[in-house]
Formats: structure tokens, C-alpha cells, sequence
């Protein structure tokens, strides 16, 4: 079953919405993601006190929630309601019918009811709906642990927010504060969709931890770059964003004025930026990276890859050397985030999933599946042992992290069938509904090399693209790596499926004849990161897939101009830097990557040069430098190196380096 984690900020808002009207009903709809089977609700938009009907008022309500949720890269996830009498917990006939049009666009949605009886108890007072199957009538979550207990599937991410919230509204009055769709109608200057006013006072009352000064550089969107100077940015003590802006703003004034911590102030030389997102790594082929690359892709897999995850599934203590160097190396390249082949072995496997969480990265994990193989001894027996151990492996993932807070929770498990020569039409079609009864990830290898397709072709008889969207494997949880031999057709097939690739533009120089369409993908709206693919590819540095990335794109435009086409094919360094940072985790399902209120603080400090001017690492500077400037930037991107890192923050918490 599906778990749900309420944040405190959204649980706080309902709180709010109730508290200020306690003889009213009053609804508004949960804002939130779905990372493999856990819903986050991070956020809350209140709707009505008055017009609580299925009224034109409701619908141009639930149309703008819509809209801000999609704007912030979040959906509706579910619905709450408070009576009017305090001991009424049903869910009313409006809010079942809100209810069940939020399900149709998600179909893990939520109701809440609030009960009065017991708000203001320090119990959460949230009692729990769900749809019945097959029906499009809703009842309250009967299960053997109580909700937002221990064992519940429904968790506060913080466990004493509701003390908290009676504080606040006791203490502080922030309920006075707080605006709804009703409120908004009658004074349109109440901010009703973010309700600023009393979250830039909560953020000063809730817990910060850590508060940043200086120079901001992210990406939100493709061919964005914003370098924000002199701002002020606040982390909470769960790791989340909880602040934004200029430092000589007036919320930035009051922000400051209430809390009593040091403020990290970054050099002028310096600044923050996300961290990378690396969408496509053997772990295992770590043990030989840098070798054996003057063969063939099939050749290749069986002279050293297979080999090497042999060796470690038959060596615990080898794996565990292996593994956490490699998280090493990803914490000192700056790469936050990074989705992970492993190998046939549980074992090994969840020994992977250890280090990664140990040190302190973001990886989702993939247990190998493949039945079929060139090498006799690495291979498993059948389709059936291999789908049985590939959900064992999940199950397992996701006890490792079962004992921490769902914000602490860094690992995923990801369904991973090697690519089409190595999968049985059995077994891919039992991962499709593995991934589908369990609510995981999906990655493979697709249209990676002429040899490989060419195999697909006169086996399969149908391209691999083809074989995956028959056994339910390209979906909106996907990640193909390569796709170097997918045609305009099969792109807009993966971008309509909204399946993303994991461009390895290193590798690809290896082992594929050709380079893969970059700029067209984009331009089609296909989900695009990049990926090192350690071994394939020899760096481990995303810094070096963004400059290859532009490189081969630039390649492919001179080709272009001088066959005469119209279009150009170049990508820009701006552009790639989307990729490895916000384009990557939105492939990914993270919402990291960016810098904004209720994003986790993923994050590396970058110092370009000292206060004497003088430059870090590989950058020299002959003139005084005033800030950080596009040209600095791009400086920094074209020949930086780690030298020029100097901290990263992973969920508001700094790794050891």
C-alpha cells in the first residue's frame, strides 16, 4: 500500500485554516509528489469558509490550485475538509466528489477530515479517507495501526507538529494571518495561494538551522540560468528550504530580525549551486574504471563488465571497498544524486544501497534482472527467480531505510532489466507489473548500439523501444540510458510517454556508432539528463559529461551546416548545466535542483577566486573581479574542477569531505 508523509508546513496550514474558523466549514486540496510509494504532501491550498458546495467559486478555485501547483512542479494530491459540527468527522458528498476528480488526475489521492473533537489535543485530528476499488466512493482508512501512528502508512514527517500548531496560534496568533480563496474574493491583496504573510513569520518561528548569504546560481528551466546576488536563503531542521530572497527585501529584513543562528556569508568569489545529478552508473564496473575501452559494446560486457559484478557478488568485503569509495568520489564531484546499476546479487546490492545512504547520497538503486546471458556463470536461472528476487530486493531497499525519517530517506529501489538481449519476454513482462504493483522506477539500456539493435531486430523482430512499451516498462518512471539509435517517431513516443534518457555523451563515443539527438530531443519535450556511465565512460565527474554533451552537440551542427540544414543542433553550456542539475532531477522524480521554498537544500559551494583576486584551482584571473558575472560562470564551467568545491550539502545536511 501507498505510505503518505505530511510535512509540517502543510499540516500547519491546515491547522491554521481550521483554527481561524472553528464554527465554519472550511476545505482546501493537498499539494504534493510521489517518490516511488511514498506521497509527500508538501504543501496546502485553502479554498472556502463560506461557499463550501461544488459551486462556480469551487471549481475557479480547484483551476487555480491546479495551475500553482504545476507552476512549483507538484500536483493535487488529495483534499481536507473541517465540519461545522466538531464531532462530525464525514466526509461530505462535495468533498468526495472534490475527492474523486483530484483522483482522476492522481490516482493515489487522499481526503482528510479534520476532527474537531480533538483538534487543539496535540493529536493530529486527521482522520484519513481513501476510494474504495473500482468505485468511486470513499470510506475511512480502517487499518491495524491507527493513523499517524507507528506501523500507520500515514506519517507526519515531524512528529510534534501538532504541539507546534497549538503554539503557534496560542503564542503567535498566525492564524490570524492566514488567507483562504473566501478571503481572497473579499480582499484581493490576501495572498490565498501562498499565503506569504504568514509563511515568511513561520519561517522565522519554525526551526532554522542553517541561513545562507551571498550569491545564488540555479537553473529552473531549460535555457534559464539566474544568478541571484545578495540573497538570503534559510534551511529548516528537516533539510527543506524554507526561505528565498533578496537580503535587502523586507521579508528578508523580518526573516533575519527573528532568528538567533550564525549566517554563513559566501565570498564574492563564491556561490551556491545544486548538485549534479548523475542518471546512469555501474556501480560494480567502478572496480575497473578506465580500462578495457578499445573493444566492441558485446565484447566488452563479456571480457570486463560481467566479470567485475561477478567478482563482487562473490566478494562482500570487496563490494563494500568498492561501494564506498564510489560514494566518495560522487560526494567530491558534487553529484548529490545518482541512479545506479548494480548487479544480480541482493546482497551486494543492498550493500550498495548501505554506502550510498552512509555518506549521504541520493541514489536510487537497481538490482540487475537478466536471465539470459553470454557468460554461463553470471546469469540467473529463470524469469520467475529473477522477478521473485527482484522484489525481494526492494522490500529490502526499503527496510535499510525504514528506520529514518521519511526526509532522511536517500534511497530508492529501481527495477532494472539490463537491456532487451539479456531479458526474456517472461521476465520483462514481470517487471512491468512489479514496477507497477510496487510504485518504482524503471531503468534500462535503449537503442544503445548498431549491433545491439540489430540483435533486437532479428530476434525480437521489433525494435527494443517496441518490446519495452509492450511489457508496460516505458512509462513516466522510466529512465532509458543511450537512445542513441531512436528516430524523431520513437522520440516523441518517449516524450509523450514522458519517459526520460540519460544522455552519456562519453560512452556513446565508445560503444555507439552514433551520437544521440540531443537538441531534438529537447525541442520535442523528451525529459534529458546526463550520465557518466562508469564504465563506459571513464569520468566520474558530470562536469565532464556537460562539457562533452556540448562538444558532440556542436560536432553534430557543423554536420548540419554543411549538408544545408536548417535547424541548428547546438546546445550551449547554460543549457547543459540545466541538465545536470534541475533537467536530471525532474527525470528523476527528485524535487531538487533548484532553489526554491520546499525544495530539499541540495547544494555545493563553488569559490571562483579569493579576496586578493586570485583565482582557485585550474582559473586564473589578471583583472579585479566584481561578483559573479556569465563570463566567470562560464569560465568556471568550461575548465573548473573540485578544487573549486568547497562544501556540499545534501537535505540541509553537509557531508564529511
Amino acid at each position: 500500500m501507498v505510505s503518505y508523509s505530511l510535512s509540517e508546513h502543510a499540516y500547519l496550514k491546515i491547522f491554521f485554516h481550521a483554527a481561524k474558523h472553528p464554527h465554519l466549514p472550511v476545505n482546501g486540496v493537498l499539494l504534493g509528489r510521489q517518490t516511488s510509494d511514498v506521497v509527500v504532501i508538501e504543501d496546502v491550498i485553502p479554498l472556502l469558509h463560506h461557499w463550501t458546495s461544488l459551486s462556480p467559486m469551487m471549481e475557479i478555485g480547484l483551476d487555480l490550485a491546479k495551475g500553482h501547483a504545476e507552476a512549483q512542479e507538484m500536483s493535487l494530491v488529495g483534499y481536507y475538509q473541517a465540519s461545522e459540527r466538531l464531532d462530525d468527522t464525514a466526509l461530505a458528498p462535495v468533498g468526495e466528489r472534490v475527492a474523486q476528480k483530484i483522483r482522476d488526475q492522481f490516482n493515489d489521492a487522499v481526503a482528510f477530515v479534520i476532527d474537531g473533537d480533538k483538534l487543539g489535543t496535540g493529536d493530529p485530528a486527521l482522520l484519513p479517507y481513501l476510494p474504495q476499488p473500482s468505485t468511486t466512493f470513499w470510506r475511512p482508512c480502517i487499518a491495524q495501526s491507527p493513523a499517524f501512528t507507528t506501523g500507520s502508512n500515514f506519517l507526519l514527517a515531524k512528529a510534534d507538529s501538532p504541539s507546534r500548531a497549538i503554539a503557534l496560534v496560542r503564542d503567535h496568533n498566525l492564524h490570524e494571518k492566514f488567507g483562504d480563496f473566501d478571503d481572497h474574493l473579499e480582499d484581493v491583496t490576501i495572498d490565498w495561494l501562498r499565503n506569504s504573510a504568514s509563511s515568511i513569520l513561520l519561517s522565522t518561528i519554525m526551526t532554522i538551522v542553517t541561513a545562507f548569504k551571498g550569491t545564488l546560481v540555479h537553473c529552473p528551466s531549460l535555457g534559464q540560468l539566474d544568478v541571484l546576488e545578495d540573497h538570503i536563503l534559510l534551511v529548516d531542521h528537516q533539510g527543506f528550504i524554507t526561505y528565498v530572497g533578496p537580503a535587502d527585501s523586507e521579508g528578508s529584513e523580518e526573516v533575519l530580525a527573528n532568528i538567533d543562528i550564525p549566517i554563513t556569508t559566501i565570498p564574492s568569489g563564491g556561490f551556491l549551486l545544486p548538485t549534479f545529478c548523475d542518471l546512469h552508473l555501474h556501480a560494480p564496473q567502478f572496480l575497473f574504471q578506465g580500462t578495457g575501452l578499445h573493444l566492441p559494446l558485446m565484447q566488452w560486457l563479456d571480457e570486463y563488465a560481467f566479470k567485475s559484478e561477478e567478482s563482487l557478488d562473490s566478494q562482500p568485503e570487496l563490494a563494500k571497498a568498492v561501494y564506498v569509495r564510489l560514494a566518495e568520489r560522487l560526494r567530491d564531484a558534487g553529484t548529490g544524486a545518482v541512479m545506479l546499476f548494480g548487479t544480480i546479487n541482493n546482497t551486494a546490492n543492498l550493500i550498495l544501497a548501505e554506502a550510498m545512504q552512509t555518506i549521504g547520497i541520493r541514489a536510487l538503486v537497481g538490482k540487475l534482472s537478466m536471465d539470459i546471458s553470454s557468460r554461463p556463470s553470471y546469469v540467473e536461472p529463470s524469469a520467475l527467480s529473477s522477478i521473485r528476487s527482484a522484489e525481494e530486493f526492494i522490500d529490502g531497499c526499503r527496510d535499510l531505510v525504514s528506520s529514518y525519517e521519511p526526509h532522511r530517506r536517500l534511497i530508492e529501489p529501481v527495477i532494472t532489466p539490463r537491456f532487451v538481449p539479456t531479458c526474456s519476454d517472461e521476465l520483462l513482462k514481470g517487471l512491468g507489473k512489479l514496477a507497477r504493483d510496487k510504485g518504482v522506477r524503471i531503468q534500462s539500456h535503449l537503442a544503445e548500439a548498431h549491433e545491439e539493435v540489430q540483435w533486437v531486430l532479428s530476434e525480437r523482430h521489433k525494435d527494443d523501444i517496441d518490446v519495452f512499451d509492450n511489457f508496460d516498462l516505458l512509462t513516466e518512471k522510466t529512465v532509458q540510458a543511450h537512445c542513441t539509435f531512436l528516430d524523431t517517431d520513437m522520440l516523441s513516443r518517449m516524450a509523450s510517454s514522458c519517459s526520460a534518457v540519460a544522455h552519456c555523451p562519453l560512452s556513446n563515443s565508445y560503444f555507439s556508432e552514433k551520437p544521440f539527438p540531443l537538441r531534438e530531443s529537447l525541442d520535442l519535450g523528451v525529459p534529458v539528463g546526463l550520465g557518466t556511465d562508469i564504465a563506459g565512460g571513464y569520468s566520474i565527474d558530470i562536469m565532464n559529461s556537460m562539457r562533452q554533451a556540448v562538444a558532440v552537440s556542436r560536432i553534430r551542427d557543423g554536420t548540419r551546416k554543411l549538408s544545408g540544414g536548417e535547424l541548428s543542433l547546438a546546445v550551449d553550456w547554460k543549457e547543459a548545466l540545466y541538465l545536470a542539475t534541475r533537467g536530471g532531477a525532474t527525470a528523476l522524480g527528485l524535487s531538487c535542483g533548484v532553489f526554491q521554498v520546499g525544495a530539499p537544500f541540495d547544494a555545493q559551494c563553488i569559490e571562483l577566486y579569493t579576496e586578493s583576486d586570485k583565482g582557485v584551482g585550474a582559473l586564473d584571473f589578471f583583472e579585479p573581479q566584481l561578483g559573479i558575472t556569465l563570463g566567470i560562470l562560464e569560465k568556471w564551467w568550461c575548465i573548473g574542477d573540485e578544487r573549486n568545491r568547497r562544501g556540499i550539502w545534501i537535505q540541509g545536511q553537509k557531508l564529511n569531505v
